[in-house]
């Protein structure tokens, strides 16, 4: 159905919000916006990587407490649930 819609020329509304949004909204405000983004996304990543790093080399659970890791845990999946539950976008969810 899509491919249809794109070889004969008709547009969907999520098509025409984007083309308003982009057209109506500052570009440097836009500019500002994809920076960030991809920030917070190598950042994330970074983080992530460095968590496993930090897991793998630990040869044993001294300094560590389990009750907050449970807790973070828990924190964790409330957020996810709360995001999955309120329908966010995909890309918010999977950075949770």
């Amino acid at each position: 159905q899509r491919k249809q819609e794109s070889f004969t020329g008709e547009e969907d509304d999520s098509n025409d919000m984007l083309r308003t949004m982009l057209l109506e909204t500052n570009p440097y405000l836009l500019v500002v916006t994809a920076i960030v983004s991809v920030l917070h996304t190598v950042f994330d990543i970074l983080a992530f990587k460095n968590d496993i790093s930090f897991f793998k080399n630990k040869k044993s659970m001294e300094g560590l407490s389990l009750r907050s890791m449970i807790v973070n845990a828990f924190f964790s999946l409330v957020i996810l649930l709360y995001l999955a539950d309120n329908d966010t976008s995909y890309m918010v969810v999977m950075s949770n």
